[in-house]
């Protein structure tokens, strides 16, 4: 018997013990097969922790279809194809709604499909691209970042490939009624007014009514666009739902939503960084947040998230771009810059191997550098070519 917390169930699973009496449960049965999502819903609902049988468990058919993963190098390629060819679309949805015309949804699920596809095959360089952040699109990035992060999550949480495509159409339309709040709201660069604020407020509602009335939309997207700012304590907005009404869906997208914003330069506020934002996260886990969802998205990014930017103790400087689930503090690294911040021909390190510079120091990460610290924006760097570059050499070796 294992006591697990409820957020580690799977479909399969067979729940022999509960962490309160079963008279006390809405279960009619003193131990149950996990059949479907919906199963562990309502585990999730009234309990924290639960006792499997892993000898009860049964196989799955029908579920995440496992593809071998590729590294970095032979995968990125094939990952900014898939994030280019979707931010367009995105772009162009947006545009759509923008002068009012109805949402595309058979390109949405599409561009989703093509994303799933990308986190199952190399996640590392989808969640890459997620980090190379260009203020001026912040609207139709932060949508598309929201749908791939919400993938690599619903991922990290063992749903299945059917659920990582609702849960990505969830992420990608959540926030498309911002495209009928108006420019200078949207984009005001000083503090809204009251008034202001309510505007903005709308596009929670603005979002619902945009998506209720496209042709065979998912509906579970209907409810994260007008759920996602509901709030455990009950002080979110639209309607100051609390924990018990708001859907799974909308949890875990509400995590990633407020991450990709606190890590994004804005037009009023500059970005944080990582830990700063998991920190955030953290003190609002069970207040404003799912707190099991808050320690699975930590948990599924790690403390040096591929595609942040870091330096080494003696002063090179790199672009994380494998994570270590084992050591998260010694990952894999596109080294780009010498101790002197002059740029080198690039390298992988992989810090999960014991290695010294030229003076004896060992490898190992100082800090998460900030945006264009050291002239390094990573997003102009990609956008130059930097990254094929590298890749193209590295191939060549």
């Amino acid at each position: 018997m294992i006591r697990i917390h409820v957020y580690e169930l799977k479909i399969g699973m067979f729940v022999s013990e509960l962490d309160r009496p079963w008279e006390e449960s809405p279960f009619l049965l003193q131990g149950f097969d996990l059949k479907t999502q919906a199963d562990i819903k309502a585990v999730q609902d009234v309990c924290d922790y639960v006792v499997i049988d892993p000898s009860r468990q049964k196989t799955v058919h029908g579920e995440i279809t496992t593809k071998p993963k590729q590294s970095f190098v032979d995968a990125f390629e094939n990952a900014a194809s898939i994030y280019q060819q979707t931010s367009s679309l995105v772009k162009g949805m947006m545009d759509d709604i923008r002068f009012g015309n109805q949402l595309n949804v058979k390109a949405a699920k599409s561009a989703v499909s093509d994303c799933v596809d990308g986190v199952l095959e190399s996640p590392d360089a989808m969640m890459l691209l997620t980090q190379l952040k260009n203020q001026d699109e912040y609207t139709s990035q932060h949508s598309l970042n929201v749908c791939i992060l919400s993938i690599l999550l619903a991922r990290h949480l063992g749903y299945s490939t059917e659920e990582l495509n609702h849960i990505g159409l969830c992420g990608l339309l959540h926030d498309m009624g911002k495209m009928k709040v108006p420019a200078e709201v949207l984009n005001k660069p000083g503090k809204l007014t009251d008034d202001e604020e309510k505007v903005m407020r709308s596009h929670t509602t603005l979002g619902r009514d945009i998506l209720m009335s496209a042709r065979d939309v998912y509906p579970g997207t209907v409810d994260v666009a007008y759920t996602h700012h509901e709030q455990f304590d009950g002080t979110g907005y639209p309607r100051g739902l609390d924990k018990t009404s708001i859907s799974v869906y909308a949890r875990l997208v509400a995590i990633v939503d407020a991450y990709d914003a606190i890590t994004s330069d804005r037009v009023y506020k500059k970005g944080r960084l990582h830990l700063q934002a998991i920190s955030i996260l953290t003190q609002a886990r069970d207040s404003h947040f799912d707190g099991g969802f808050v320690m699975k998205f930590i948990d599924c990014i790690g403390i040096y998230p591929v595609g942040n930017a870091v330096e080494m103790k003696n002063g090179e400087v790199g672009v994380v771009i494998e994570a270590n689930l084992v050591n998260k503090t010694r990952p894999k690294v596109l080294m780009l810059m010498d101790d002197k911040k002059q740029f080198i021909e690039s390298y992988i390190m992989d810090l999960n191997i014991p290695l010294v510079d030229t003076v004896g120091t060992p490898y190992g990460i100082k800090k998460v550098l900030r945006k264009n610290e050291y002239g390094l924006d990573l997003y102009k760097f990609n956008q130059q070519g930097g990254f094929e570059d590298a890749i193209k050499r590295l191939k060549t070796k």
